[in-house]
């Protein structure tokens, strides 16, 4: 059958007619995977491509997230690092430093929940959010507040925890809010742990935030690092590295640090990084005026005030139990008129004072007892849905 089949084909060279069927049939087949391979080739450099331009738009997003800042801002010695996640996935961290006006230096560092092009997208608007609000002269306690209303989000899964700082040059002193990040650690002078009751829960909870501030002096000599916590959460002999471990390495950098060389650091002591780092060291430049300043402020409403954390906050701040007593009563009076009271705690060498102010800011009227619970234990109260992600939010009741 071949051989009648061959005897019509004509081939340029002689082979017998039998196998000229088998010879097209090769051919044809030669060709068709030669036209699929160029296909696939095609397909292959076009999918680069793509992927080439998703890598350039990926890292043109995260640039404005983690920008270059210059090395002295605003009578500050500014060190900022960025370390992405061991692994393709990128993150959601960013900060940004800039002067809204002369003399004042705004510092921001956050972290939203998640990986990758989604995490990068939805760090953009609480970056840009929190920076016109401080371009703006909102201080750092409000704008977290004002953040924690706009960007609410009704599922709970898009959240992020951020520092928010403001330093002024002429007092040589720094305010900074938190809300569901780990909070500075200053270097140098007497060193002394921050005040962490009733911290403030994540922005994008959709439960108050920013009801907590602080306001410490930072003479020359200091420095101040505020990090994410990819640097306190990388692991080590299976444990996270912590908060300890990570003092100790600043104090093995001496007294002014340089970023990028703690997070050298950082990662030479933990055996695994599964989330990006950020870390930026503040350092005054010149002396200022020998004046120490610490002051705590905590807004409460009549539901915080009925559970402890509000006297937990004052007995953190070394206020002596008379005077708590005292204070107590008189923030639920003022509280009773106003919706709301701000509790300001101004620590002293030879002990605290407190001055009660009735403040009845947007957004404290009202608030539902179940809301402002979660201020005081957010972790505990938040649906569990929020718990996870690249941002392991903080807040201490």
């Amino acid at each position: 059958m071949l051989e009648g089949v061959g005897r019509y084909i004509p081939l340029p060279i002689p082979v017998p007619d039998w196998s000229k069927p088998v010879i097209v049939a090769l051919l044809v087949l030669a060709l068709w995977l030669a036209i699929r391979g160029g296909l696939a080739g095609a397909r292959a450099r076009r999918l680069e491509r793509q992927r080439a331009g998703l890598l350039r738009d990926v890292s043109a997003m995260q640039a404005a997230l983690v920008p270059d800042v210059p090395g002295v801002l605003g009578g500050l010695e500014v060190s900022v690092a960025y370390r992405p996640a061991e692994g393709p996935a990128a993150g959601g961290d960013f900060y940004d430093l800039f002067t809204p006006q002369p003399g004042i230096v705004a510092i921001m560092l956050g972290d939203v929940s998640g990986h990758g092009h989604e995490a990068l997208t939805h760090a953009a608007l609480p970056r840009y959010t929190l920076r016109a609000y401080l371009q703006a002269g909102l201080e750092p306690r409000m704008a977290l507040a004002l953040a924690g209303r706009v960007l609410g989000d009704p599922t709970g899964e898009r959240y992020a925890t951020v520092a928010v700082g403001v330093y002024e040059a002429a007092r040589g002193t720094l305010t900074y809010a938190l809300a569901g990040h780990p909070p500075p650690m200053l270097l140098g002078g007497a060193v002394r742990e921050p005040v962490t009751a009733c911290s403030s829960p994540p922005v994008g909870w959709g439960v108050p935030t920013g009801r907590r501030q602080t306001t410490i002096s930072l003479p020359a000599g200091t420095a101040l690092c505020v990090f994410s916590d990819g640097l306190i959460e990388a692991r080590r002999e299976g444990q996270l590295l912590g908060r300890e471990r990570l003092r100790e390495i600043l104090d093995g950098l001496g007294p002014t640090p340089v970023a990028e060389e703690l997070l050298t650091q950082v990662r030479a002591s933990a055996q695994g990084a599964p989330d990006d780092m950020v870390a930026c060291v503040l350092s005054p430049r010149a002396a200022t005026r020998e004046e120490h300043v610490h002051v705590e402020e905590l807004e409460v409403d009549a539901s915080t005030l009925a559970r402890a954390g509000a006297r937990r906050f004052l007995r953190e701040c070394a206020v002596p139990p008379a005077e708590i007593t005292r204070t107590l009563r008189t923030a639920a009076d003022a509280v009773g008129s106003a919706g709301t009271a701000l509790l300001r705690v101004t620590v002293g060498p030879h002990g605290a004072s407190v001055t009660v102010t009735a403040t009845g800011s947007p957004g404290a009227q009202g608030a539902s007892p179940a809301a402002a619970a979660a201020v005081e234990d957010p972790l505990l109260r938040a649906p569990a849905r929020v718990v996870g992600g690249n941002a392991q939010a903080r807040a201490v009741a």
